[in-house]
């Protein structure tokens, strides 16, 4: 389904804003802490901010990865710098209208290709 479909899955969704991940797939990805006490998960596919299989994501995963095997080694050692995704607050407007045109069954003002 393109954006100039329109909303005909109610089920599926995506706001993400660098790619298109499949439905669902949050829920089943891994977070770097586990059950297992001496189990850490890293890797592009562990559950993280970035939200996508990259290196970035990668990178994310390994650095939360490394917090949770100091915190259950009960080191005293820094913890590995974590930020969350920036999103630039200049583009919420753009992303409401889109929002709304979606909705409308309207294509993205930025879609170039006929329908």
């Amino acid at each position: 389904m393109t954006a100039a479909d329109g909303p005909t899955v109610e089920s599926s969704a995506n706001d993400e804003p660098l790619m298109v991940n499949t439905v669902g797939s949050w829920q089943n990805r891994p977070s770097a802490r586990t059950r297992i006490p001496n189990l850490f998960m890293a890797g592009d596919y562990v559950r993280t901010h970035v939200d996508l299989a990259t290196m970035e994501g990668a990178n994310e995963s390994g650095r939360a990865a490394v917090n949770a095997l100091l915190d259950a080694a009960g080191s005293p050692a820094e913890r590995v710098p974590m930020w969350e995704l920036y999103q630039p607050p200049e583009l919420d407007g753009l992303k409401m209208l889109d929002a709304q045109r979606y909705r409308s069954g309207l294509p993205n003002l930025f879609d170039t290709l006929p329908g």
